[in-house]
């Protein structure tokens, strides 16, 4: 029988870093578009397609795009992708009507496309549901924490760089 030799059999580890965090600031629910990097919220960490706060999620861009530790991206979805999800759409659909009725006169019925083709919801403004921090960050994928979430954050929602203030 062996004995246990101290310190021959423990795997080395090393630390990481903590990366500087900015101080919390205004959560514009409402903020338009700002142009810089995008991509989409691939799925949460055990293979979850809801998140909410403190949950883990795994991003499509990577240190190829410029992504870093620390970046701040906020997670927003538009009122397209909500009319999609079967439960989501019972809601959003009323209340567009009782909105419809206010504002005469009637419109089409909401699940049929505007005159160009487009939704007639393609007017509204899309809304941010969080806002998420990465970190660890690989070539071309990135891990991330829910540091706050209005609503769930669901897999498929799309992601924009935060501008730092």
């Amino acid at each position: 029988m062996r004995s246990h030799q101290p310190g021959r059999c423990r795997p080395s580890f090393r630390g990481k870093t903590a990366g500087e965090f900015p101080r919390p600031r205004p959560f514009d629910r409402f903020a338009p578009a700002n142009g810089k990097l995008t991509g989409r919220v691939v799925l949460g960490k055990d293979f979850d397609g809801v998140l909410g706060t403190g949950m883990k999620l795994y991003m499509n861009m990577g240190s190829n795009q410029g992504v870093k530790v620390g970046d701040y991206f906020r997670v927003v979805r538009s009122y397209t992708a909500t009319l999609k999800d079967p439960v989501d759409s019972l809601s959003s659909k009323r209340r567009l009507r009782k909105t419809r009725r206010r504002f005469r006169p009637p419109l089409k019925p909401i699940a049929s496309p505007g005159p160009k083709g487009e939704h007639p919801c393609a007017d509204l403004p899309r809304r941010a549901v969080g806002e998420v921090v990465v970190l660890n960050v690989t070539p071309t994928a990135s891990s991330a924490m829910v540091v706050f979430a209005l609503e769930d954050v669901y897999a498929g929602d799309t992601v924009e760089l935060d501008e730092q203030q």
